[in-house]
């Protein structure tokens, strides 16, 4: 009987994507919006010029830790052809931490002091600086936000044809247990992509004559790391080192695509083979790591130098799993953990794209 391995499906991760793009971009679009609202402002009328004293400096604090953000509002008093204007907010980009008492460059229409605000809000470069960073942050949020649609949609046309798929089933049957000991087909007889039992089935007879260990799941997916179990390898394993070493689960996302999750577990070597420990490094995602002995001594020519030279990396077992199915049709994708753990990475770095584009407008506008 033929084994069927359930697929596991990629909607959540492809849905927490496109909403964390969709809010990026959103969010990106307002402040683009603003950038740009701000730069068209016309202040060709604020001729007039009036010295300011700043009389009151308030200063609002939200947020602890990294999350603190620092607000400053000041008022001023100045004076306009005899007329005494108090306790008045003060408008427009100001540069640095102003103090009580300070004098500030005011600009208005004349006749209106009322619409004051600071000189370097009217410059013309200013204005430049503004639409540039403005247009710039709305072509970014265009991307994104076309981004989250095309995302969407695939979801979306994903999930109809699994819905299709499983509306032309007969009856759902449970998934047999694939087993290592399913006979291999000769790979020039397998369609390509192979069926997943024959991943299985291959992995684990390639695995008989390598030091790797290759274990079938009761949900059709495999675990491969080395066999530090079996002590055919417990001399080269245990002789060159290896105090860690990484267990790789395969299971198949669709035809062709697997995703592969990493788990770093440190080694315990005993009187005989070794054994994982119990009390491993779980990553749920991608693991990069690397270990290198090397010896010197005497060998057995007499000469003197590196005796024993080994490096073991995390990139060892997917590294012996990319070789065995070279041929199959089968790569390896992201997984769920990996995935949102890229988007994280991409949330924060955009967040740190927008605090470096306020700071360049503001340490520019105060030129």
């Amino acid at each position: 009987m033929p084994t069927t391995v359930r697929l596991s499906s990629s909607t959540p991760t492809s849905r927490v994507v496109s909403i964390a793009l969709l809010a990026v971009g959103l969010v990106v679009a307002v402040i683009g919006t603003i950038f740009v609202v701000t730069s068209q402002k016309d202040y060709s009328a604020y001729t007039a010029r009036a010295t300011a004293t700043i009389t009151d400096v308030r200063v609002t604090t939200n947020g602890s830790g990294t999350q603190r953000t620092t607000q400053r509002n000041y008022w001023v008093d100045f004076d306009v052809d005899g007329r005494a204007l108090t306790h008045r907010p003060l408008q427009g980009v100001t540069s640095g931490n102003l103090h009580q008492g300070a004098s500030v460059e005011l600009a208005f229409p004349p006749g209106h002091p009322e619409k004051a605000v600071t000189v370097t809000t009217t410059d013309p470069t200013t204005e430049r600086i503004f639409l540039l960073i403005g247009s710039g942050l709305l072509v970014l949020a265009t991307g994104l936000l076309t981004t989250a649609l095309v995302v969407t949609v695939r979801r979306r046309s994903l999930a109809a044809r699994r819905a299709s798929a499983k509306a032309d089933l007969p009856a759902p049957a449970p998934a047999p247990t694939a087993t290592p000991t399913a006979a291999a087909v000769d790979p020039a007889l397998l369609p390509v992509p192979w069926p997943w039992e024959q991943v299985v089935a291959h992995l684990a007879r390639a695995g008989a004559d390598a030091p790797f260990a290759v274990t079938p799941l009761p949900d059709g997916g495999v675990d491969v790391t080395y066999d530090v179990a079996d002590a055919r390898w417990f001399t080269l394993l245990r002789a060159h080192g290896l105090t860690e070493t990484l267990v790789c689960r395969l299971e198949p996302k669709h035809p062709g695509r697997y995703a592969r999750r990493d788990t770093l577990h440190e080694v315990e070597w005993g009187a005989g083979v070794g054994a994982l420990s119990a009390s491993g490094r779980v990553v749920q995602g991608r693991v990069w790591s690397a270990q290198r002995r090397v010896d010197i001594g005497v060998g057995s020519d007499g000469t003197v130098g590196r005796q024993v030279d080994v490096t073991f990396s995390s990139r060892d077992v997917p590294r012996w799993v990319d070789s065995v199915l070279a041929g199959s049709g089968w790569s390896s994708a992201l997984d769920a953990n990996a995935t949102g753990g890229l988007i994280a990475a991409g949330i924060g770095l955009g967040v740190a794209f927008l605090a470096v584009v306020l700071a360049l407008v503001i340490t520019l506008a105060s030129h």
